[in-house]
């Protein structure tokens, strides 16, 4: 994962435009609950479901992809991806979206047992390349 060096982060106008990217993937896939975009050093920038949880949700975030790729310098793993958890009663995804001369922003979706991991793993990527894209104006 990136050190959190680059470019600025999206600013309140593409914070907006990014919000429904974030409430398609929670509609999209069954069993999600909560989907959170944050900045590296641990801010939530959009939310949808969070429900008033989004700032810890995100700070949360930020720290346990930060511990999870010092795991991955400390066995040569290369950059980290993604990191999921899983509870009895759900799973929990996290990933950095990087791209370049942008500062780095990580996703974290939450979703019930209901949810297919290896669909929440696509949709959330497939969401990422879309927030890149809004950002970058494509």
């Amino acid at each position: 994962m990136a050190d959190g060096q680059g470019g600025p982060l999206p600013d309140a106008q593409q914070r907006e435009r990014l919000q429904p990217l974030l409430h398609d993937l929670q509609q999209r896939v069954e069993g999600v609950r909560t989907v959170v975009l944050a900045s590296v050093d641990g801010f939530a920038l959009v939310s949808a479901g969070a429900e008033g949880r989004g700032e810890r949700l995100a700070a949360m975030t930020s720290a346990m992809l930060a511990l999870a790729a010092a795991v991955g310098r400390e066995l040569a793993l290369g950059d980290l991806q993604t990191l999921m958890l899983e509870a009895a009663g759900g799973k929990v995804l996290m990933l950095a979206i990087q791209a370049e001369g942008r500062a780095p922003l990580l996703l974290m979706a939450a979703c019930d047992q209901r949810s297919v991991i290896g669909q929440v793993l696509w949709q959330s990527r497939e969401c990422g390349q879309a927030i890149l894209a809004e950002l970058s104006g494509s």
